[in-house]
């Protein structure tokens, strides 16, 4: 935009120049979605026979409106949209408003100026999570076992074009971090090749728009060096200075490299969430964190970088391993390796006693006893073998046990 209406030497912008300055200064994204609710609020007023503009009413009717839309909306199939669709309903009719409506300087998130809407929406959003309804649904990430299973898929083969796009994109999810809608607007000239390996630059982002209260410079990530024997990224053998990258290719490689991504939100957000977590499960602190993922508050990055549950498990699990007489769970190595395993395998435990080491020999129903309560894993089995625990321990020796005299081989 800046090049088409900005020539080289003084110029006189013109009008029309000016106002597609101030209209491109607001990301698509957010006018995609202003646009969306706006389609949706108007659906839902015409169906309850508002049939007249809602930017046409005074300030208290546009706040009864606004909240018997949010309080009354549902999807097309009959359904609740969730608690985070609704609050972002209301940003976008509160930005529709200020465009719209000549002389409109509110927002609807001011409880001062719109004090009922805010007790409502408050009331209907904590009554929704009280009953478990419009629960978000988070993008889920990869482990690092189906990091290392993708990147050797002969999907993100680098010797043919469309394998090396994948590769690219791939590499750029994981190592960038891009948030969702950067995807899409990817070019070539945002990796540049150096010595010391590629540098992927980030111009703009949602929270970094530049503009007179922004920063005005590039968020630069550096790559790290290729390994030995394979071929930089950005040699311009097939690229040019346009979009390399489509929607949902995300999900397209983990389906095309075998991922089981079966009951799991995997998208291209799903790099982000992937790379934020492999930063927090390497310990890598916070505030380098959040340089490579360009998030300005410790409490964004926290959305990301917090414990899964391998990492609750393993600390409950510290809890149980202090009371004498019961099973200890599983390491958080052996539950992570169970967890991440693209091949899982069933998880077995044998006790085995040698007789050689032993003077006595325990039978079958004693064996099953013991390896009953050594393979627990759980709080709730722990609760249902209780009563096995107690018997195994408290059983008397004659019933379970069987003496054999040692042969005295020095008797002749």
């Amino acid at each position: 935009m800046a090049q088409d209406i900005s020539p080289k030497g003084n110029h006189l912008p013109s009008l029309e120049q000016l106002s597609a300055l101030a209209k491109g200064r607001v990301p698509q994204n957010t006018v995609m979605n202003t646009e969306k609710w706006v389609k949706i609020m108007n659906k839902w007023r015409a169906d309850v026979n508002y049939n007249y503009l809602l930017e046409s009413q005074d300030k208290d009717t546009i706040e009864l409106q606004v909240t018997q839309f949010l309080c009354g909306v549902t999807s097309k199939n009959g359904e609740y949209y969730s608690r985070t669709s609704l609050k972002n309903a209301l940003s976008a009719i509160s930005r529709y408003l200020q465009d719209v409506k000549p002389g409109w300087r509110y927002s609807l998130h001011n409880k001062v100026d719109f004090p009922d809407l805010y007790a409502r929406f408050d009331g209907l959003l904590k009554d929704m999570k009280k009953k478990g309804i419009g629960e978000t649904k988070s993008t889920d990430g990869l482990s690092t076992d189906e990091i290392r299973h993708i990147i050797q898929h002969e999907t993100l083969n680098p010797n043919v074009p469309f394998g090396l796009l994948k590769r690219v994109f791939f590499w750029i999810c994981i190592l960038g971090a891009p948030r969702g809608g950067e995807h899409v607007n990817l070019l070539a000239s945002q990796l540049a090749d150096t010595p010391d390996g590629i540098i992927f630059k980030k111009g703009q982002q949602k929270n970094d728009q530049g503009g007179v209260d922004g920063n005005q410079f590039d968020l630069n990530i550096p790559f790290p060096p290729d390994p030995p024997g394979i071929a930089a990224i950005a040699q311009g053998k097939w690229y040019r200075d346009k979009q390399i990258a489509i929607r949902s290719m995300f999900k397209t490689i983990c389906v095309e490299c075998n991922i089981d991504i079966k009951g799991r939100n995997i998208c291209n957000h799903s790099g982000r969430k992937t790379s934020i977590f492999e930063l927090f499960d390497l310990g890598i602190p916070e505030n380098t964190g959040m340089a490579i993922t360009g998030h300005h508050s410790v409490g964004g990055y926290r959305a990301y970088a917090k414990p899964n549950n391998s990492h609750k498990r393993e600390a409950l699990s510290g809890i149980v391993n202090r009371l004498n007489g019961l099973p200890l769970l599983p390491s958080l190595n052996t539950t992570s390796k169970r967890k991440n395993s693209i091949n899982e395998s069933d998880f077995s435990q044998s006790i085995s006693i040698s007789e050689s080491d032993s003077d006595f020999d325990v039978d079958e129903s004693q064996e099953d006893s013991i390896s009953n309560v050594s393979s627990f894993c759980t709080a709730k089995e722990i609760m249902e073998k209780g009563s096995c625990i107690n018997s195994a321990s408290h059983a008397p020796e004659e019933d379970h046990i069987i003496m054999k005299k040692r042969k005295d081989y020095n008797t002749v």
